[in-house]
């Protein structure tokens, strides 16, 4: 299975210990070792990944849930190509219309600023004093680009680009080195909290949301679903979001 990243780098996975293309027949066994099945999905702080695996682990004795970490450029972890059977993912993502999905928990949008911006010494910043900073992008698809540019809620008023990245290292030191500012998941200031930066709470845009993707045809893979199931029964608390 897979999961996506800042939003966080994403996780992706490729089906493990000799699963088949669909996973809807039980794989050999490798040498006895565990069969596998393959989550993509970019890193989600919140999750509570080991509850995950451990409850899939009880339903599916002798299966493996492999896990890794996908790139900005992949942001359906993978699912989108038929990599993994099922994914963690930030919405809105490229592809998510053609797969199925279930929402796990919602997490405001902060910004993430040069220590030295003036706006860093709010308690909160309201979204329309951000509309003319230049802002730090990701070299991501369109409608996952615009959804972290906020394009949708400025009011027709154009957006400012500063810089445009690739990996979280990069998108952290252009926001660091004052090329501009950056909307991220609030938890970003817990997981990607480095010097030079502060995050403050925004006000006037909606919340991100993270959930569990699959493919429609794994809609009847009782392996699959057991998984989705297990994400479903595991939905972090608020604390585990927000503190």
């Amino acid at each position: 299975m897979c999961g996506d990243g800042p939003d966080e780098e994403e996780d992706e996975s490729r089906r493990g210990g000799g699963a088949d293309d669909r996973n809807t027949q039980e794989p050999e066994q490798e040498a006895g070792g565990p069969r596998g099945l393959e989550r993509g999905e970019p890193r989600k702080p919140g999750l509570r990944e080991t509850h995950i695996i451990a409850e899939f682990a009880r339903r599916r004795p002798g299966w493996r849930v492999d896990m890794r970490q996908a790139a900005w450029s992949e942001p359906s972890a993978g699912l989108t190509d038929g990599d993994t059977d099922a994914a963690l993912v930030r919405m809105p993502f490229p592809g998510q219309d053609a797969l199925r999905t279930e929402v796990l928990f919602s997490e405001p949008r902060w910004v993430a600023l040069p220590a030295g911006h003036p706006l860093a010494v709010r308690e909160v910043i309201p979204f329309r004093e951000l509309w003319d900073e230049p802002f730090v992008a990701a070299r991501v698809g369109p409608r996952r680009r615009d959804y972290w540019l906020a394009t949708d809620e400025r009011e027709g008023h154009p957006v400012r680009i500063g810089a445009v990245t690739d990996r979280p290292d990069d998108w952290l030191s252009a926001i660091a080195n004052g090329y501009g500012t950056a909307l991220a998941p609030a938890s970003a200031a817990r997981f990607y909290a480095r010097p030079g930066i502060v995050y403050r709470p925004v006000s006037g845009i909606g919340p991100s949301q993270v959930g569990v993707a699959w493919a429609r045809a794994d809609d009847t893979d009782p392996v699959v679903q057991d998984f989705v199931r297990c994400c479903l029964d595991n939905r972090p608390r608020p604390a585990d979001v927000t503190g």
